[in-house]
């Protein structure tokens, strides 16, 4: 305990309340998880339209508040610590990406309103909150797990573009995710239910066991859900709680349409995003497009999204197939923002943030300025 209290006291202000942050997700993670049980509870009721709102979810909305506003102060004060916007390196982009995370979730809850829709509906709202919840306090571990060296900003990142550029591209990223893990639900509930229930075809069931368990580097967070969504089937199945085929099916369809809203919000944010980046590379080389390793790998999340967009406008598509081709854009967005970095390709790339002993090389950096830069998180 007394080491905990020195390490404490011995840390940075941006560390001690990142801690902070990190403790107000555990206590409402916990909460959103026990409120969802108490809403469930309230779903089955005799007159489930007038049962009310669980006092644990306002609790658990409450510190989700808690949460963001501690983490903006976290990233003020390691602003303040580096002397520039606190997006440099890797650790500092997974702490905005968390920041991200919070203030999307808490869009998505208000602007949505799905725990207005009574308690069955709020059991969901429930579950996103403690899903993201608990993803930021995994990030922000991660985070803690990374260098935090102190590191002057590069001339070529010394723009006003900066901050918004890397901002627009972080929340864009966080609301995508938070997008795919809607459709994780979706395909969660559309195997378990044609496994209790049935009809589904062996080759549907298929191909979501393999999406969710053998997708590379997805794994770590389609497993965890797919293999705790087992249990709560199961106990609904032996109870004789399980719902209806039908009622499934309603469910399935307000999950597809909760996605593209969730998708509507963070889209515009990621044009944004590539915009102000292709504004940013003009100023600085005259150059919009420097075909950078990263850049295309944007362009390719972004094509990906097009491409939903497209087929849900035009094709129609909806329910799994939608949800297939925005899982497809989540994991583009996973590996630009996360596998890439560790491509030894990536760290000639003048996004790369994992390796300060090599200089970026490619794209619109020649091999006489390579020196002068170093890291964009983005």
């Amino acid at each position: 305990m007394l080491d905990t209290l020195t390490h404490w006291s011995l840390s940075a202000p941006s560390a001690r309340w990142l801690a902070v942050t990190d403790l107000a997700c555990l206590l409402g993670a916990l909460l959103a998880l026990v409120a969802a049980l108490d809403h469930g509870r309230r779903a089955r009721s005799d007159n489930p339209a007038q049962a009310p709102r669980s006092p644990l979810a306002r609790l658990a909305t409450l510190l989700m508040v808690v949460a963001t506003v501690t983490i903006l102060v976290s990233v003020f004060c390691r602003w303040r610590e580096v002397n520039h916007f606190p997006s440099q390196t890797m650790g500092e982009v997974i702490v905005m990406f968390s920041v991200g995370l919070l203030l999307s979730m808490l869009v998505l809850h208000w602007a949505l309103g799905i725990f207005q829709r009574g308690p069955g509906w709020a059991v969901i709202d429930d579950l996103l909150i403690a899903m993201v919840l608990v993803g930021v306090y995994y990030s922000d571990a991660h985070a803690g797990s990374l260098s935090s060296a102190q590191r002057d900003l590069p001339p070529a990142l010394q723009s006003y573009w900066f901050a918004p550029h890397i901002v627009a591209l972080i929340f864009s990223y966080a609301t995508m995710g938070i997008a795919a893990l809607i459709c994780l639900v979706f395909f969660c509930l559309r195997f378990w239910s044609g496994v209790f229930l049935g009809g589904q075809t062996r080759t549907s069931q298929w191909l979501i066991l393999l999406g969710l368990v053998l997708v590379p580097f997805s794994q770590v967070i389609t497993l965890p859900i797919f293999l705790l969504s087992a249990p709560v089937f199961l106990w609904l199945a032996k109870s004789a709680r399980l719902p209806g085929a039908q009622a499934l099916g309603r469910l399935e369809k307000e999950l597809d349409e909760i996605s593209f809203r969730a998708f509507a919000v963070g889209f515009p944010f990621l044009t944004a995003g590539l915009w102000m980046g292709a504004f940013w590379a003009q100023e600085a080389w005259a150059n919009y497009w420097g075909w950078d390793s990263k850049e295309n790998s944007a362009l390719i999340t972004w094509l990906v999204y097009v491409l939903y967009l497209h087929l849900r406008m035009l094709g129609r598509y909806r329910g799994e197939r939608a949800m297939a081709v925005l899982m497809a854009g989540a994991l583009s967005v996973f590996i630009t923002f996360q596998v890439f970095g560790y491509l030894p390709d990536s760290q000639k790339s003048l996004h790369r943030y994992t390796d300060d002993s090599v200089a970026p090389m490619e794209g619109q950096m020649t091999p006489g300025a390579a020196g002068t830069d170093s890291d964009e998180g983005n």
